[in-house]
């Protein structure tokens, strides 16, 4: 009679038989106990790293674990020596241990496991309770690992079949979800603000346990020749509930950006509906003589341009500086102040750089104006809006 490789697969490790004496003189068959399981060593799929998160698949070496039904992660078990053929003898899983487990509680169960051979097993980590360091728990960062651990009573008549040792340990790290609850924050696209963030997955954070938990950021600001366009970002101790991100540079655009938080390699739920990049202007500075022939015909040997933001008389020229300035036009500048009559003559050298010659028909009333521009939509992304800034303003009256 042949018998299938299948049912071979899922016999597994039969138990030796032995004879056993019961009331009547009878010999019976009964199993002998089997090794139970032993883990050798457990870590990342395809890697050798053993930070996981959920979803994560880790790879589990060792022996003794043919014979247990693949993916009955849920299955009614009880690790506790039973006599056998009782039926909850027969018991196979893939459990995490918390913090203070025993054998019957403190553990969360893998979300599926495929058992390859007598040697491996594939297992995907579940969702583990945020480190509190007790009982579910994850143990905070640097204070301890979650171990995992085998069951496998198929075969081992009243021996328990459990295995748990160093060599099963994995470093679990929640995902952390940025959760900005305002939205239309504007950011300086010339980088350095710094946004408080509030955070979600992960313990109550201090200046002690921050460095050991391994947060790091990035943004993401669209995607441009099916790259995305993502800036690495600062991450810092705020409080017990929320980090301090410094802004990097970006690209002015009608884009939401998104701000993504990493949990030692985890990458946590982005926050993507509260954050831009407006077009912004930094600062004015008067030039030394006037601009109108440069910019008719711009050289790379730029103007000198380092007065004060001060103007007078019939024209005026000046350097702009900012960002987001990328296909604009001298029409999309404004240099009218509230009343004004002005018309300029612009250059504009790059995304941050642009020279103006202005002439002034008449200067606003109270002598001052906040220069302005009309961003433009670029490579199919929408134009950014333009945000005022303390730099942008410009004065028609000479200094004293």
């Amino acid at each position: 009679m042949s018998t299938k490789p299948g049912a071979l697969k899922r016999r597994g490790v039969q138990a030796l038989t032995v004879a056993a004496v019961v009331a009547g003189g009878l010999a019976v068959a009964s199993p002998a106990y089997a090794a139970p399981p032993a883990i050798t060593g457990v870590v990342v799929a395809g890697t050798t790293s053993k930070v996981v998160g959920p979803g994560t698949t880790i790879l589990i070496t060792g022996t003794g674990f043919a014979g247990m039904t693949d993916n009955a992660a849920a299955a009614p078990c009880s690790i506790a020596p039973v006599a056998w053929p009782d039926a909850s003898s027969g018991c196979s899983q893939v459990r995490f241990l918390g913090k203070d487990a025993t054998a019957t509680t403190g553990y969360t169960l893998a979300t599926r496991y495929t058992v390859v051979s007598d040697t491996q097993i594939y297992a995907v980590v579940p969702t583990i309770p945020v480190g509190d360091g007790a009982s579910l728990g994850n143990p905070l960062a640097g204070t301890g690992s979650v171990k995992v651990q085998v069951v496998n009573t198929m075969a081992t008549g009243i021996a328990s079949g459990v295995s748990v040792s160093t060599a099963s340990e994995v470093f679990y790290r929640g995902p952390i979800t940025a959760a900005i609850s305002a939205t239309g924050i504007n950011m300086n696209p010339v980088g350095g603000g710094v946004l408080t963030v509030p955070v979600t997955g992960v313990a109550a954070l201090t200046s002690t346990t921050f460095p050991l938990e391994k947060i790091t950021g990035y943004f993401v600001n669209g995607v441009t020749a099916n790259s995305p366009q993502v800036a690495p970002a600062t991450v810092s101790f705020k409080d017990a509930t929320n980090v301090n991100v410094t802004v990097p540079p970006g690209s002015p655009s009608g884009n939401l950006i998104s701000l993504v938080l990493v949990h030692d390699g985890i990458v946590g739920t982005a926050d993507s509906d509260s954050l831009k990049y407006p077009a912004v202007i930094t600062g004015v500075q008067s030039c030394s003589a006037s601009l109108s022939t440069w910019i008719a015909t711009p050289t790379t040997t730029f103007p000198t341009c380092t007065g004060t933001a001060n103007v007078s008389g019939a024209t005026g020229d000046v350097k702009v500086t900012g960002k987001g300035f990328t296909g604009t036009a001298s029409a999309d500048w404004n240099f009218d102040g509230a009343d004004g009559t002005v018309v300029p003559t612009c250059a504009i050298i790059s995304d941050t750089t642009a020279y103006c010659h202005l002439a002034i028909t008449t200067p606003p009333t109270n002598g001052v104006a906040a220069v302005t521009f009309t961003p433009k939509a670029q490579n199919g992304v929408a134009a950014a809006t333009f945000v005022p800034t303390g730099g942008s303003v410009l004065i028609f009256t000479s200094l004293v």
